[in-house]
């Protein structure tokens, strides 16, 4: 790897996304990129047979307006009377199509919720790049079975089809205020499961840091996938890095908010560069298929120089760690890709160690995005999530019918 490369990867998610979206990196060889380009997915994984990227069909479609004025596009999956309500958040430089797989995967092919016989009980079966989940062995048996779902997706804030937000509202707390908007609009009065990647995982914490009393009589279970509650870590040079002090952090971001045309010129000359720099921070696995990194990558290129830039410094002093006791009893899933190199797993332990009931996956030889390189895994540890809201929300139901 290049120098620019080990800069990247020493300096974490901000500058890595900036990099592989701004610089493209400087080591690519088109030979290479046509080699990696004839990877095809694989017959009979979650990641073949159900269509292109985009072309699933929503139900519905509506937009949320933020209390900012911000449009949010909104995309439902199954029906309005479902007995579950999941809402998910997806991360910086995506759209909601990053969690393609997990729209076809979690319902049937009516889009009414459900599978029939493809739920495993957990712990999980031996699978490809599952290296271990904590509390593997509480019983499934005495869940209820998957309910019927309705799904939510939406596109962050100046991310995907959702509008433009002023610069100086590209930070968590205006995502996680976001999500309570699209909440409130999809699901007014009735409990909901929350289901984050990445940034969107940070948001969820943001809101459940915000609205302790909210969250918790609304929230039925959390999905955290391939995210941490702090970005702060001990020691000079990191200090260096998140208060901005890092000049690659601190020119890229500079330049790409004061002169975007000439980024996005830069992003456009350099496509097999920055389609390796994709592959590299987005995936682990060595034949991860080309159409994931296509979709990937192109998801990443739709999204302005400018606006990559003005989220990163937020991303990078990130701590809501103190917001973690507050999930506390709440069925939650953490989901971390072995060989994250954006979100390192480390992470994913932190939180896991402040919750002690909740589930950790640790998908080995998974990158960033484990929803799209590792979906059959994925899908599974978040219907085994569904099933315990499931059950949490009849305990709950229970109790006030015993209080009366």
């Amino acid at each position: 790897m290049s120098t620019v490369g080990r800069i990247l990867g020493a300096a974490g998610i901000a500058t890595g996304v900036i990099g592989a979206a701004a610089l493209g990196g400087v080591t690519a060889q088109r030979r290479r990129v046509r080699t990696l380009r004839t990877v095809e997915l694989e017959p009979g994984s979650a990641a073949a047979g159900v269509g292109d990227f985009d072309d699933l069909r929503p139900d519905r479609t509506y937009s949320v307006a933020a209390v900012d004025g911000t449009v949010l596009q909104v995309e439902e999956v199954g029906p309005t009377d479902a007995a579950l309500t999941v809402v998910f958040a997806h991360g910086w430089t995506l759209r909601m199509g990053s969690w393609h797989f997990q729209r076809f995967g979690l319902t049937d092919a009516a889009g009414a919720g459900a599978t029939d016989g493809n739920d495993p009980e957990l712990p999980l079966p031996p699978a490809p790049g599952l290296d271990e989940e904590t509390d593997g062995a509480a019983d499934a048996t005495g869940l209820p079975e998957l309910p019927s779902l309705r799904m939510v997706f939406f596109d962050q804030r100046s991310h995907g089809r959702s509008s433009r937000g002023p610069a100086d509202h590209a930070t968590i707390d205006f995502l996680a205020s976001d999500l309570r908007q699209v909440i409130d609009t999809a699901a007014p009065d009735a409990p909901v499961v929350l289901v984050g990647h990445s940034m969107g995982g940070m948001a969820i914490l943001a809101l459940a840091g915000d609205e302790p009393d909210w969250f918790a009589e609304r929230v039925l279970g959390i999905g955290l996938i391939c995210t941490g509650a702090t970005y702060l870590r001990p020691g000079q040079w990191n200090k260096v890095l998140v208060t901005g002090g890092n000049p690659l952090v601190r020119g890229v971001a500079s330049l790409a908010g004061r002169f975007p045309t000439v980024i996005e010129r830069g992003r456009a000359s350099s496509r097999d560069a920055a389609w390796l720099a994709t592959r590299t921070f987005g995936f682990a696995s060595p034949d991860v298929p080309a159409p994931l990194v296509d979709y990937l990558d192109e998801m990443i290129t739709d999204t302005p120089a400018d606006v990559i830039a003005e989220f990163a410094p937020g991303l990078l002093v990130f701590d809501r760690a103190a917001a973690l006791p507050g999930l506390a009893g709440i069925p939650t899933v953490i989901i971390g890709g072995g060989q994250d190199r954006m979100t390192p797993i480390a992470r994913s332990r932190a939180i896991a160690d402040a919750l002690p009931e909740a589930r950790l996956v640790v998908v080995e030889g998974v990158g960033h995005v484990a929803m799209m390189e590792a979906p059959d895994v994925v899908n599974a540890a978040v219907r085994r999530l569904l099933r315990e809201a499931a059950a949490y929300q009849e305990q709950h139901a229970e109790a006030e019918v015993a209080a009366r």
